[in-house]
């Protein structure tokens, strides 16, 4: 992988917790600077770094804007002052790329000192985390302000909003940049699936396992994960249990919902994962929600793995190609008729889950996806000095 010269690359993000946005961030980090570049994160506060700081790289530096003590709003308010004092810093740096709603704020906030400054640098970049998802209008008329205040975007998926605002702001480079993984990571053992099971109450082999690895956030809709096990439960006996890996403000709603849909036993939340392949080696069948054609960071590692992966879709509008890699339906019962189809044949799993891992290794690396970072970089940084970018249009999303 050849990249271009040195550059001083700042990520910012709300903390080092175990979410989707939060690993990407992490992963172009390091890949970043075992390539030469001098690279910072700025995250809101500090958290347990078993969760995911441990996995940064140890040339990376990290600053806190705020401390794990201080509330949300106070984290904000501290953002200004900090900014002011780290101001030689900053103008330091050839790209602030912003990360989650945090990342958004403290772009939009140093955007506006660089134009109070009148200067060209750094190039700010934000990779909008939350595209397709079904979010209320007021925060998304909100994120299209704070994104019109970039150098440069990227999108994890398209949709017909976002490709419509991309389309109106022409002027900022663009690019549709789906998530990337290390598909290298060490995966669990039998023995590991066995205790897994046992410590989230599963029932032992040769029960098979309907499972999911996620936040439960509004916006990754786990209510219609456990409306798809409640369909399979309907129609598939008890050999089949329920995994909802993760944890999250929505939990609660979720043990109400499996209550009320009658799965309590069957389905299990056994809260946040640390080692996501532990939980990968309880499951027979992936369960995740997709953006279009566009999984998420835990469905690719889970397809990397070897599991075999479908999808409940988000999209409205969305309709599925015989060319998409992972099948998805907008209804929760065509899924579980799906689900029971895999479930019931071992063989068509396996050649699933073979076709899965080999186009994940094939177009989802981290490589992949940090050499196309690596060009919007490049372009936000001529836009931001008022250049013309190259390839800007070429990058724009579809």
């Amino acid at each position: 992988m050849t990249f271009g010269d040195a550059m001083n690359i700042v990520h910012v993000i709300p903390a080092f917790t175990k979410g989707g946005g939060e690993r990407v961030a992490v992963d172009l980090a390091n890949h970043a600077a075992a390539h030469g570049h001098r690279v910072t994160f700025v995250a809101a506060f500090p958290v347990d770094p078993g969760l995911l700081l441990h996995a940064l790289r140890e040339d990376v530096d990290v600053r806190y804007v705020a401390s794990a003590a201080d509330g949300s709003l106070l984290r904000y308010a501290k953002l200004l002052p900090w900014l002011l004092r780290n101001r030689r810093w900053l103008w330091e740096q050839d790209v602030v790329h912003c990360h989650l709603t945090f990342g958004a704020v403290f772009g939009a906030v140093a955007w506006a000192l660089r134009r109070l400054r009148r200067g060209s640098m750094p190039a700010i970049v934000e990779t909008y985390h939350a595209v397709g998802m079904p979010i209320p209008r007021l925060h998304r008329w909100i994120h299209a302000r704070l994104l019109s205040l970039r150098d440069g975007i990227a999108m994890m998926a398209d949709d017909p909003y976002w490709r419509n605002f991309v389309r109106r702001h022409r002027s900022i480079p663009s690019a549709l940049i789906p998530n990337g993984i290390d598909v290298d990571q060490a995966p669990a053992g039998p023995d590991d699936c066995r205790a897994y099971r046992r410590e989230a109450g599963l029932p032992l082999p040769p029960a098979l396992v309907l499972g999911s690895v996620g936040r439960l956030v509004p916006a990754r809709r786990p209510d219609l994960l456990v409306e798809t096990f409640a369909a399979v439960a309907e129609q598939a006996g008890p050999g089949v249990a329920f995994l909802l890996a993760g944890d999250g403000p929505e939990r609660e709603a979720v043990t109400s919902l499996i209550a009320l849909r009658g799965l309590e036993g069957r389905a299990r939340l056994p809260g946040m994962v640390m080692r996501p392949a532990l939980a990968f080696s309880a499951i027979d069948l992936y369960l995740t929600v997709n953006v279009g054609p566009i999984t998420g960071v835990a469905a690719l590692e889970a397809a990397a793995s070897g599991l075999p992966v479908i999808a409940v879709q988000l999209l409205d509008d969305y309709e599925p190609s015989g060319e998409d890699w992972i099948w998805s339906s907008r209804d929760p019962a065509a899924v579980a008729s799906e689900a029971i189809r895999l479930l019931d044949n071992a063989d068509a799993r396996s050649a699933l889950a073979a076709r899965q891992s080999r186009h994940v290794r094939e177009h989802f690396t981290a490589e992949a996806m940090a050499l196309r970072y690596e060009a919007l970089y490049s372009a936000a940084r001529a836009a931001a000095a008022g250049g013309n970018p190259p390839g800007s249009k070429d990058m724009s999303c579809p």
